[in-house]
């Protein structure tokens, strides 16, 4: 069940395995390798390069974030709260990590050294789930159950915009060519458009209840 998958600082790509329970590797010639996640059903998820050349990845029942080298070395760190199921992560303009709690309704930020913090989401039940750069210097996510898109600084000021049609669900979310974040509507059946000032569109996807996911 490969999962997670991004570009890593070597010039290959890197992937979860979900049950597998590994992070793997294939090179541009399609050479593939794996690497064991040391804790025992961690269920590695998200998977995002850092800014110290390592791929950095979510443990959804590990409640861990792990780090793992080029060579393959994994070192992993405790999230401080308890099984808050982290799942999206992208590394932000500060050079640290940002990942989602997403029942633990936080957002978390790690350090390349491992140093962790952890910010409240206001919205109770908000169910934070994936997370991306943006254009203006913050990191933005999706609030699957909240029904809401949130910004936060790299300060931890966390701001939150309402989807307009019930029952969104928005999932993916990354930033486009256009200085906006778009984010996908798993239950709208909808591609999302927000810009930095917090003014959101919405497109209809022609075809009914394809349940858009990634983007």
């Amino acid at each position: 069940s490969p999962w997670g998958i991004a570009a890593g600082a070597d010039g290959s790509m890197w992937f979860t395995e979900y049950e597998g329970n590994r992070i793997g590797r294939i090179s541009m010639g399609g050479m593939t390798s794996e690497f064991v996640v040391p804790t025992a059903g961690a269920v590695p998820w998200g998977i995002a390069a850092g800014a110290d050349g390592s791929m950095w990845f979510t443990e959804n029942m590990g409640n861990r974030i792990g780090r793992i080298t080029a060579t393959g070395i994994v070192t992993e760190f405790a999230v401080p709260s308890a099984g808050v199921i982290p799942l999206g992560i992208a590394a932000g303009p500060d050079g640290a990590m940002w990942f989602t709690e997403y029942t633990g309704n936080k957002i978390g930020r790690i350090t390349t050294s491992g140093a962790m913090s952890e910010f409240m989401v206001p919205t109770t039940g908000a169910f934070p789930y994936l997370i991306a750069a943006g254009p203006d210097g913050a990191m933005w996510f999706t609030e699957f159950t909240g029904n809401k898109i949130g910004r936060i600084t790299m300060g931890g000021v966390v701001t939150e915009f309402a989807v307009p049609t019930t029952g969104a669900n928005p999932a993916a979310i990354a930033a486009g060519p256009d200085g906006s974040m778009w984010f996908t509507e798993w239950g709208g059946n909808r591609i999302g458009r927000i810009t930095t000032s917090g003014v959101v569109t919405e497109f209809a996807v022609p075809t009914a209840n394809v349940d858009p996911v990634g983007i």
